[in-house]
């Protein structure tokens, strides 16, 4: 289980990194860490409507009980992915800008 979280998130942080640097102009707002977030919430959609409720149908009788905890633990672990991935823009980003006025 903790495996398959691992590999998930490497793939969700992955996708979000590539669409944060490939379209990063086109999505609607300045700040990079909210720009983030946003794709990170789309992807949760994508998760949570491919992985999510399948799952929560095939494993109990108590599937409302079962789909709210899972998804709100995703909520938590994409919230935060999101936000670390913004960071490390704006990290990245401000030493590049850096760099580039040393010059």
């Amino acid at each position: 289980m903790i495996v398959e979280s691992l590999i998930g998130g490497l793939i969700i942080g992955f996708f979000v990194s590539y669409f944060l640097l490939r379209f990063f102009d086109k999505i609607p707002t300045k700040n990079p860490i909210l720009k983030s977030v946003i794709l990170s919430f789309i992807a949760l959609i994508i998760v949570t409507i491919l992985i999510e409720v399948p799952s929560s149908f095939l494993t109990t009788s108590d599937v409302l009980h079962v789909f709210v905890i899972g998804a709100m633990f995703n909520v938590l672990r994409i919230l935060a992915l999101g936000i670390v991935i913004g960071y490390l823009h704006v990290r990245l980003n401000g030493r590049a800008l850096h760099r580039q006025y040393e010059v």
